[in-house]
């Protein structure tokens, strides 16, 4: 308790400066209420740039340091009888020391970080202004804003804030009528539609929270607690993600939603609910293609199968046509959202696309990466439509898919691991944990700060995409290659000590050793150092397996990083040099 108030206190600290920030920005527009601003790009005093982001730059280090903490002490907490370790599950635990107070510091400062973020001006992205005019040329013009940009009403007040003026709504119908009520209602006062949008989506969150609680103490009591710091503490949800109102926050409520409809066994009321936040984003198709193949696993009987399997599919479509009724133009509905997807990014797939083009056409290097990506995508959305059993492997699986899918676009945003990381949440061990983590530390540190640095667009590109998807990638190649090492020279030991069939008795002997045991020790009977940890209802991967996945994971390293250096003309220049010079010492 001592270490949560801690980090809780120095965090809301930090949130307030930050939060401050804006006012002592030279030139900052605070005409209106709230002032508003994103980081500048250009015409800013390179020794007030250089000050502006040291300041930020240490807030946020302290910010994740003591994000770091209290995940670190609520892992060490212990819960209540008979409750489980996020490590291990199925271990018992000793009777807790949690209490009441404990629950209400989490809740509370978490609250508290929601409130501040509603207050702050300092906005580091303008996607809110494209909120209200996509509702406000929907509920004010009566004009249908996935057609109609807001080039065309160039005397509406928010027509100069923000961007994508000339670029009609990229997202589903469903985010068409709730902007369109919230435009509505706050009029034409900017102010009341700053006030409004920022605190219907950051109430929205806090609905969020309140859902990983309750869904996470349903998969396991205690484990809420950590769920409710990863997400509701985490410094990227809170100063990208709540303090800049995107609507990921609408989507992952009723991604959660459906979650819970799950667990109480209402499966056609969750599948609408998941189709909801599609209709909201097109991100979460995925996750509504698994759920509704695990919905479908849990009828008995091949009939009732097929007659809910029908259901199951009908219901969103049914949703979607009626959602989309007053809003349909052909093809051309969703025009914006496919051109919008064909620009270049910062991202990989875009870096790969244009180091392709250097040697194909670009529309061939286009169809190229687009196909290969898409194939890896359909063939992990396959894996788990076949191999999904139970409401943990709809968890991983809808995790997975929702890190994935936006990382395979040539349009990425960070704000787009929102969903990503409120389903992390439920499932916070193993490596999709570590990888969500390093991924909240580079896209908030490079991609929400530092890529407004004047540095030139031919090093700033390539840069910005190794330094964002650069250290998740090492960091997860890192934990497999540390996870295969000692199982590798294990099994070796013991296949020259015993063979291979007295090696597999003896893995299943360890293995069955009781509800939840975890086994140390060495094969050997070497006591408790250099023991494997083992945990029930996990089987280790085979050697086969483990060499694949880091084969995969040692490629997805190396292929950024020789597309950063190949598509930017001085790194590639640097590389070069240093082989030039590698040349001439091994002539040496």
């Amino acid at each position: 308790m001592p270490v949560l108030l801690l980090a809780g206190s120095v965090s809301l600290l930090a949130y307030t400066m930050f939060a401050l920030v804006a006012f002592f920005i030279p030139n900052t527009d605070a005409t209106h209420f709230p002032p508003y601003l994103a980081l500048p790009e250009s015409g800013f005093d390179l020794s007030h740039y250089y000050l502006l982001y040291t300041g930020i730059g240490v807030n946020a280090l302290a910010l994740f340091g003591f994000y770091l903490l209290a995940l670190r002490s609520v892992s060490a907490g212990r819960g209540g009888p008979g409750n489980e370790t996020e490590e291990n599950p199925g271990t018992a635990e000793k009777p807790g020391v949690w209490s009441a107070r404990t629950n209400q510091i989490i809740f509370g400062f978490a609250v508290l970080f929601h409130v501040l973020m509603f207050l702050t001006p300092f906005l580091l992205s303008t996607d809110i202004f494209d909120y209200i005019r996509h509702g406000r040329i929907f509920a004010l013009y009566g004009e249908n804003p996935l057609l109609v940009p807001a080039t065309y009403f160039p005397q509406d007040p928010f027509f100069s804030l923000g961007g994508w003026v000339g670029t009609g709504a990229v997202y589903g119908s469903l985010h068409v009528y709730v902007t369109g009520a919230l435009a509505r209602l706050a009029g034409d006062g900017i102010g009341a539609n700053l006030l409004l949008f920022k605190g219907f989506f950051i109430g929205m969150n806090l609905v969020n929270l309140g859902l990983i609680w309750k869904i996470a103490a349903r998969i396991r009591p205690g484990l809420e607690r950590k769920a409710m710091v990863f997400y509701g503490w985490n410094p990227f949800v809170l100063a990208l993600v709540v303090a800049n109102a995107h609507n990921d926050i609408l989507m992952l409520t009723f991604v959660l939603a459906g979650l819970l409809c799950f667990l109480n066994r209402r499966y056609l009321l969750g599948i609408a609910c998941i189709t909801l936040a599609t209709l909201v984003k097109f991100i979460a198709l995925p996750l509504l293609l698994i759920y509704i193949a695990l919905a479908v696993r849990q009828q008995k009987g091949f009939s009732r199968k097929l007659a809910f399997g029908a259901a199951a599919l009908g219901l969103p479509a049914v949703i979607t046509v009626v959602s989309y009724l007053p809003l349909w133009a052909g093809s051309d509905t969703f025009l914006y959202l496919t051109t919008i997807g064909q620009k270049t990014n910062f991202t990989i797939s875009a870096l790969l696309r244009d180091t392709a083009a250097d040697h194909l056409q670009l529309s061939l290097s286009n169809s190229i990466v687009q196909g290969a990506l898409a194939a890896i995508l359909l063939c992990y959305l396959l894996w788990h439509l076949i191999g999904v059993k139970n409401f943990n492997g709809l968890i991983s699986g809808a995790a997975g898919l929702a890190l994935m899918t936006p990382l395979a676009l040539f349009w990425f945003q960070p704000w787009y691991l929102t969903l990503g990381l409120g389903l992390v949440a439920l499932r916070p061990w193993r490596y999709m944990y570590v990888a969500a983590l390093a991924f909240s530390f580079s896209v908030m540190f490079f991609d929400g700060f530092w890529w407004h640095a004047p540095v030139p667009m031919d090093i700033q590109k390539p840069l910005r995409v190794l330094i964002v998807f650069g250290p998740p990638l090492a960091l997860l190649l890192f934990l497999k290659a540390r996870e295969a090492g000692p199982a590798a020279w294990q099994r070796l030991v013991a296949w020259s000590l015993e063979g291979t069939a007295s090696t597999r008795d003896s893995e299943a002997a360890m293995t069955a050793g009781g509800n939840g045991a975890v086994i140390n020790g060495a094969l050997a009977g070497g006591g408790n150092s250099g023991g494997k940890r083992l945990i029930a209802g996990l089987s280790d991967p085979s050697p086969a397996q483990l060499a694949i996945e880091i084969s995969v994971l040692l490629m997805a390293a190396v292929v950024p990083m020789a597309a950063v250096i190949s598509s930017s003309p001085p790194l590639r220049s640097l590389a070069n040099l240093f082989a030039v010079k590698l040349r001439l010492l091994v002539n040496l």
